[in-house]
């Protein structure tokens, strides 16, 4: 019987997690649909250290953001970098894996969030008295508090984009770590009891080694793990409720000493090098007290989200939430109230609801570091910011539920009846999911969040430039640029909004307005070589070489190492009539890069234009690297038709035109190599395609007219060239040769259709 009863026990016992289990998952799937989005194209897709696994040690000695060459000195996250290596060593670049990986880490925080709350309030802490019947209904404290936290809205911006794993990861260490103090100084609790010294026996230590272990790791992920000292001090406070473990707080004192020195080590100080745009974090740039007037109006706003998340958003940066100027104004005003009643009430619960007391404190605690109000960080306010600090928020919630329940009537209450307290967290779990859902539906992709963040921040700068870079990337140019312009008229300092902008109307080949756009977005930022080799660039679409040159000279000084730089620096010596000028840029850009496909296609380019017998070379040396490319294949067949090896261009030129039918350039080229090979019949069909192709180019009508008048049929030769002719009036193309050819035949023409003059009287 007693077996019996344990099973049943136990079964009840895995119940409740099963069904946290089946919630979190069921609710937050949508969020495995999308691809990468955001900040993850950066981190994850275009990041180079996660390729390759023998790379690991340089993911521990650079910034979170680096992801070329250069570093950034801002963040330093190895063990979210190295998780995102370990994903891709497994399943490559599928989004999926990586997604799959994220939700599972949410559902292991819910998971220690139930732990926890089941540690800190413990069977019976929350308990309401019986009625007088003596049946008693009891409110699940530590299940709510964990199906609060899984279904949040809150946290849908941490699932939402990859790189949110790092939330997820932090978190997981500090709840993990105070979990982990809380074992262990329970089982010093039983061996004291049990008569033996707190330090005799090995399982205290190993759970509190345990604690120190994911502290640091918490650390390693994200910053704000930062505070798990200070939650360990109190979780040792008030729900240990023992003699105070000196000796451990003093090893995790070192243990943070350590982790920030690694820091320091890296990054080359404590805090971030790169200094906050004023766009993402106005804080960053008021005075002391209006900074800090704007941070308490962030808070009440936080404070909104958390108690229901109505209208979200992926940012809010300048110009979503105006700045406090002069003296404070109802928004700051409620966010001092609220720290003000944070703190009497964490002091009133100190003694008589220490649970209570510890979830708000951590709650408290760990908002501190992302809050702006003890310094600035690199944004106003992010959804995201509020996964961790949600924990202790949940707990206090799952608690004031549980309070309710003494108050109402119960009248016959019955074990497993709702009672109206549970009904009502039911209600609340389904709203929230059911926004949750919502929600996860716009991260989809990053056209569809921004747009879903223009309803809520219109004038958020920084939604605008994405969406505007979302909109490029659909093809969207006109809506890519009023939204650039929108920005740029809301913040005309945006040097990344002009810098896009440019880039658009450079796309246009509009080079007078997008070199408007780049110098305004280099007076911002004058020494980024980025935004310098695109104003070369459509400085050289201008025809101003000589001071595209001199643009790309300067970006080289900035950096030497600059592949980009060198091989514009080489269409720029070309235009300039310097071949060999330019042979050494193109040849420095691949030796700076020498598995880049374009750059080696530039340097064959630029042979071949030369003269120089290595350019099919570096045209083969380019397939390797981009099997099938048509263009580089046309580039070859060019190259070694021109050399005077028209039997071997034939090859790659047929698969050009095999890849690209309807191009009339390959066909052109696959013409002139058939022509040379003694094929007139194929290439007079291969002119005429390219013809149909480009009825107005002069060109293919040239060389059909030639090979025409080569085969004899003149009358088809005068059609060709007179087409030619026509279409070229300033004689670009209709050279002095062709042009003696067509007046000859114009004159056989007349002669053969003039009158015949009669006998003589």
């Amino acid at each position: 019987m007693k077996d019996g009863q344990d099973a049943a026990g136990a079964g009840r016992g895995r119940l409740p997690v099963l069904a946290l289990a089946a919630v979190c998952l069921l609710v937050n799937l949508p969020s495995l649909r999308p691809g990468f989005i955001h900040d993850d194209h950066k981190i994850i897709e275009q990041n180079d250290r996660i390729r390759d696994l023998s790379r690991l040690p340089l993911l521990f000695e650079s910034g979170y953001w680096t992801t070329g060459d250069i570093e950034v000195p801002s963040l330093y996250r190895p063990l979210t970098i190295l998780s995102f290596a370990l994903n891709h060593a497994v399943s490559g670049l599928r989004p999926f894996p990586f997604r799959m990986v994220n939700l599972l880490l949410h559902l292991l925080n819910a998971f220690l969030v139930f732990r926890l709350a089941a540690r800190v309030f413990g069977p019976g802490a929350v308990r309401p008295p019986a009625p007088p019947s003596g049946r008693q209904q009891v409110f699940p404290v530590p299940l709510f508090a964990a199906l609060l936290f899984a279904v949040h809205p809150a946290h849908t911006e941490a699932l939402g984009e990859v790189v949110g794993r790092a939330e997820l990861l932090a978190s997981a260490g500090v709840l993990g770590s105070i979990l982990a103090f809380l074992r262990g100084r329970d089982a010093e609790g039983r061996a004291h009891a049990a008569g033996r010294t707190e330090g005799e026996g090995p399982r205290p230590r190993v759970w509190l080694a345990l604690s120190l272990a994911l502290f640091v790791m918490g650390f390693l992920s994200k910053e704000n793990a930062v505070v798990t000292p200070a939650l360990l001090a109190v979780a040792d406070l008030l729900v240990a409720r023992r003699r105070p473990a000196y000796a451990f707080h003093l090893v995790s004192a070192v243990a943070l000493v350590s982790v920030l020195g690694l820091r320091v080590a890296v990054l080359g100080r404590l805090d971030p090098a790169v200094p906050i745009p004023f766009v993402d974090n106005p804080i960053a740039h008021l005075p002391f007290l209006e900074g800090r007037l704007t941070a308490l109006k962030v808070l009440a706003r936080y404070a909104g989200l958390l108690l229901w998340p109505g209208t979200m958003s992926i940012d809010y940066s300048f110009r979503t939430i105006p700045h406090v100027t002069g003296g404070p104004d109802p928004a700051s005003l409620l966010g001092l109230a609220l720290v003000l009643v944070w703190a009497a009430a964490v002091g009133l619960a100190w003694r008589k609801a220490p649970g209570v007391a510890f979830a708000l404190a951590c709650a408290g605690i760990a908002f501190a570091p992302v809050a702006n109000l003890l310094f600035p960080i690199g944004t106003i306010m992010a959804e995201r910011l509020l996964y961790l600090p949600s924990a202790g928020f949940c707990l206090v919630a799952a608690a004031a539920f549980a309070r309710v329940t003494t108050l109402l009537p119960q009248p016959g209450a019955v074990p497993g009846r709702f009672t109206p307290a549970l009904m009502g967290a039911a209600v609340l779990l389904t709203a929230l999911s059911a926004r949750t859902i919502a929600r996860l539906n716009d991260w989809r992709d990053d056209y569809t969040i921004f747009r879903a963040a223009l309803d809520v921040a219109p004038d958020s700068v920084r939604v605008l430039f994405n969406y505007g870079a979302a909109c490029e990337r659909r093809g969207e140019d006109d809506t890519a640029a009023d939204a650039y312009r929108r920005a740029i008229g809301l913040w005309p300092r945006f040097a990344d909004a002009q810098y896009n902008l440019a880039g658009v109307e450079a796309r246009r080949r509009r080079w007078d307005k997008a070199v408007e756009h780049y110098r305004l977005a280099l007076h911002e930022q004058p020494g980024n070589v980025q935004y310098l080799v695109n104003l070369a660039r459509s400085l050289t679409g201008l025809g101003r070489s000589e001071e595209a040159r001199d643009f790309l000279r300067r970006a080289l000084a900035l950096d030497p190492a600059s592949a980009v730089a060198y091989t514009n620096l080489g269409a720029a010596e070309l235009s300039l009539q310097n071949p060999q000028a330019a042979l050494a840029a193109y040849k420095e850009a691949v030796r700076l890069e020498p598995d880049n496909a374009d750059y080696v296609r530039n340097l064959g380019v630029a042979q071949h234009q030369a003269g120089d017998p290595g350019a099919a070379g570096s045209f083969r040396r380019a397939l390797a690297l981009r099997p099938g490319d048509p263009d580089l294949l046309d580039g070859l067949g060019l190259a070694l038709l021109d050399a005077g090896d028209a039997d071997g261009a034939l090859p790659a030129l047929r698969q050009a035109v095999g890849a690209r039918a309807d191009h009339p350039v390959y066909r052109h080229h696959l013409a002139r190599a058939l022509e040379k090979t003694g094929n007139s019949q194929a290439a007079a069909a291969e002119y005429g395609e390219a013809i149909r192709l480009a009825p107005s180019v002069p060109v293919p009508y040239k060389a059909l007219g030639l090979l025409l008048e080569r085969q004899g049929d003149r009358e088809k030769a005068l059609a060709a060239l007179e087409r030619a002719a026509a279409l070229d009036p300033g004689g670009t193309i209709m050279d002095a040769k062709s042009r003696a050819l067509l007046d000859s035949l114009r004159r056989r023409a007349a002669g053969r259709s003039g009158p015949r003059a009669g006998p003589e009287n």
